[in-house]
């Protein structure tokens, strides 16, 4: 399996990417996956990140979890971990 398939196995809440312009020489596209809930953003380039979105920014989750996220298929529901992760990160951000 090459990360294609796995980054091909998600079903994208949207077909058209959102575009996000945080630099304005770097723009990124977001995506959102309907079945697990996971989110990543991708450069022009095509670099890949997962991270998390809250309601007013998102955040680059750690190297490890992106290499996990973009390295396995999609799990088809919403993670345990997942969850722990994001509420981890919500309650630092209060």
């Amino acid at each position: 399996m090459n990360r294609d398939d796995a980054w091909n196995s998600h079903q994208w809440a949207s077909a058209k990417p959102r575009l996000l312009k945080i630099e304005p020489e770097k723009p990124l596209r977001l995506y959102h996956c309907s079945r697990c809930g996971r989110d990543f953003v991708e450069s022009l380039s095509s670099e890949r990140w997962a991270v998390h979105v809250s309601v007013f920014s998102f955040q680059i989750l750690t190297d490890h979890i992106s290499t996990q996220w973009l390295g396995e298929m999609c799990p088809g529901a919403l993670m345990p971990f997942d969850i722990e992760v994001r509420n981890r990160l919500d309650h630092h951000a209060k």
